[in-house]
């Protein structure tokens, strides 16, 4: 049934004017389309706002002779010329027909789908297979985002933390990884994103292929990276006395071992915590995520003292230990509480 015919009759209905054809071609309508019956309901919600059409009272034809017979009392108080009532009526009626067409021009919206999130707790990490047949393995402490809609449109996917991508190709929908520091662009490549929100720096590293990387930070553009580089960019934490003379953004050639066939930066897909002359204030952070700990230094002086090392099965003692011999770091375990000392 056309909505225009749904509408006259729905008005013939409230008017009193439909006739038993007509009932019984509404009724079939009613019964064919949901959608008008739940319009029909609505008018009966919005009727019943008023005491005049409350259905207990006898439904919308009763509704409209209480209606009716309150506007012949008006007319005698206030000796309205007849007809005076069929206005008010056609005004009530066009208020009804305008309330229909609002329902059937602005059906409700469906609520939009949440977002598909993949997040590690400290200690654990994951790895899944996106709608698009990209891989991503996903380090602890990390929170990855993407919408119902990925790949339809955009490749988009959101980053807090630590990931490693093998992007499948498709140069119609780019794939676009967002952090709070940068936007990395890939078409099909392999590439390591590290940006969590408590370290004063973010990076990706590219392994093959090439990517696009934006900065959000006004005036800093855009660069390309070549396989075997890296781009650190400075975040808006304070910097540490160490880094104060670092560079915003800075790209780097990425020392690759072809005997492990990995990077430092991707060691940790294979199990293994690479410290490079890092500071202690960092190694903390990633003992922390690694081992689903809490470490407190508490003497912060220590914090800027820089250590290497290359751990794998280790147990977080065998790792301080190894930090006491070599740089006199002392420390003490509590259950899942470490505390680090001169």
């Amino acid at each position: 049934m056309e909505r225009t015919r749904f509408v006259e009759l729905i008005r013939k209905k409230e008017s009193g004017e439909i006739t038993l054809l007509e009932q019984k071609e509404l009724n079939e309508a009613l019964a064919e389309n949901g959608s008008y019956a739940g319009i029909l309901q609505s008018l009966k919600l919005f009727s019943g706002a008023d005491p005049l059409f409350n259905r207990e009272m006898g439904g919308e034809a009763a509704g409209l002779d209480r209606l009716k017979k309150k506007i012949r009392q008006s007319e005698k108080r206030s000796r309205m010329i007849p007809g005076r009532w069929m206005a008010a009526a056609a005004v009530f009626f066009i208020l009804i027909t305008g309330a229909l067409f609002y329902v059937l021009m602005n059906p409700p919206r469906q609520s939009r789908k949440a977002a598909n999130v993949i997040a590690t707790s400290k200690g654990s990490r994951t790895n899944l297979i996106l709608p698009d047949g990209s891989k991503v393995w996903v380090n602890a402490d990390t929170r990855l985002t993407y919408d119902h809609e990925f790949g339809a449109k955009t490749r988009s996917v959101y980053l807090s933390g630590e990931a490693y991508f093998e992007v499948a190709k498709d140069k119609v929908h780019p794939f676009i990884v967002h952090t709070q520091l940068m936007d990395i662009k890939a078409v099909g490549t392999a590439f390591n994103v590290r940006s969590y929100k408590d370290e004063t720096n973010a990076q990706a590293t590219l392994m093959e292929g090439a990517v696009e990387v934006a900065f959000k930070r006004k005036g800093t553009g855009k660069i390309l990276l070549k396989p075997m580089e890296k781009v650190v960019v400075r975040s808006t934490m304070p910097a540490s006395a160490g880094e104060k003379d670092l560079p915003e953004i800075a790209v780097i050639k990425v020392n690759y071992d072809s005997l492990e066939a990995a990077a430092p930066e991707t060691r940790w897909l294979k199990n293994r915590l690479v410290f490079n002359q890092e500071r202690l204030e960092t190694i903390v952070k990633s003992l922390d995520r690694y081992y689903g700990c809490t470490i407190r230094v508490k003497d912060t002086v220590l914090l800027n003292r820089r250590l290497s090392g290359t751990f794998q099965d280790e147990s977080l003692s065998e790792v301080l230990e190894s930090f006491r011999l070599a740089a006199g770091i002392q420390y003490e375990i509590d259950k899942n509480n470490v505390l680090l000392y001169k």
